[in-house]
Order: structure tokens, then C-alpha cells, then sequence
């Protein structure tokens, strides 16, 4: 074999081995991924769904697909499309995959939730509180309709924060549990 031969074999498998390395990466990186549904990050420590577990990519996305057959998940999000309610992702903007914990405070601020968002290890553990749009929900409530901002709570509970019209107060009116359970005096607007 020549030498110009084996330079221009080398040359064309210089790109296969930079598709290699970058496949490589993308599958054994660490990484996390927090479900917005149920808000419970799909790898976490046992017996605590708020704290992730930083997994190789092939094995996060693995526990994505398993934690998509959950009961807990398929009833947070029958529960969303039922009342048309978009969920709140506090890693948007975020990279999440450097994230371990995102817990949603009860500080309220116009059209934002106020989320506690905790990331690193060890004595590099940082915070910082971020403000999150909260979703906006349409329901009848004992026969009247309403409408308002939807706030999640640490317990997974959701709560319809809405404005009464003749006066300022507002109104908490809960939606669901922490089970997804929904309030029996909450109905769904019927779409057509």
C-alpha cells in the first residue's frame, strides 16, 4: 500500500471516528430527567422522588421509558389533558442534567411559582430560587366556571389560584392530591 493511499484511507476514517467518540459521549454521559407531569425525577434515590440520580444517558433514558408506564405517571397525565392543563417544567432554561433536586416553594410572584432548584455534589451543592410560569386552567367549580393560574405543592397536590370578580381575594380552590386524585367538585369544561 502506498503512503498517499493509506493517508486518504486515513482521511475517510477520521470522520467515522469522530461519530464514534461522539456516540460514545452522548450514551455514558451522565445525566437526569425530571418528568413534568408528576414532577418526580424518573432515577432518584429510593424512597425520595425529589432528589435525582445522575445516571449514564443510555440508562436515564432507559428509566425514562419505564417510569412513561408508571401508574403514578399515567394518572398525573390523564389528569393534565382531562382539565387541559399544560405541566410546569422548572428545568426549562436549566441544565438538568446538572440539577438534583426541584422543589416548588409557596412563593407566588404575577404569573410565576417560585422553584427551590438545588444542583452539584458535596461541599459543591449550590441553590437558587427560580421563578416558573405556572399553567393556566379552565374548569367549572360546583356548577360555575373559573379560571386561574395552577400552583404545585412539595406534596405533588395542585391548587387552582384564581380571582373572585367582585372582589380582589383570591381564591384556592384545590384541583388534585398527591395521588392525582381530582376534586369531586371540580369538573372538566366539556371540548367539542
Amino acid at each position: 500500500m502506498s503512503v498517499i493511499t493509506a493517508y486518504l484511507l486515513g482521511l475517510a476514517t477520521l470522520p467515522a471516528g469522530v461519530a464514534a467518540g461522539w456516540l460514545l459521549y452522548r450514551l455514558f454521559r451522565r445525566e437526569t430527567w425530571l418528568c413534568p407531569y408528576c414532577l418526580e425525577w424518573t432515577a432518584h434515590i429510593k424512597g425520595r422522588p425529589d432528589t435525582a440520580l445522575h445516571l449514564p444517558a443510555v440508562l436515564t433514558w432507559a428509566s425514562v421509558l419505564v417510569h412513561g408506564r408508571t401508574a403514578r405517571h399515567r394518572a398525573w397525565m390523564r389528569a393534565h389533558e382531562e382539565y387541559d392543563i399544560r405541566p410546569a417544567d422548572p428545568t426549562w432554561g436549566f441544565r438538568p442534567d446538572r440539577l438534583t433536586r426541584a422543589v416548588p416553594t409557596d412563593e407566588l410572584d404575577d404569573e410565576s411559582q417560585t422553584y427551590l432548584l438545588e444542583w452539584g455534589f458535596g461541599s459543591e451543592r449550590e441553590s437558587r430560587k427560580e421563578p416558573v410560569e405556572m399553567p393556566y386552567a379552565d374548569c367549572l367549580f360546583d356548577g360555575k366556571r373559573v379560571e386561574g393560574d395552577v400552583i404545585r405543592h412539595e406534596d405533588g397536590s395542585m391548587e387552582l389560584l384564581t380571582v373572585r370578580h367582585s372582589t380582589e381575594d383570591p381564591l384556592r380552590i384545590p384541583l388534585f392530591d398527591g395521588n392525582a386524585e381530582p376534586n369531586p367538585r371540580i369538573k372538566p369544561i366539556e371540548r367539542e
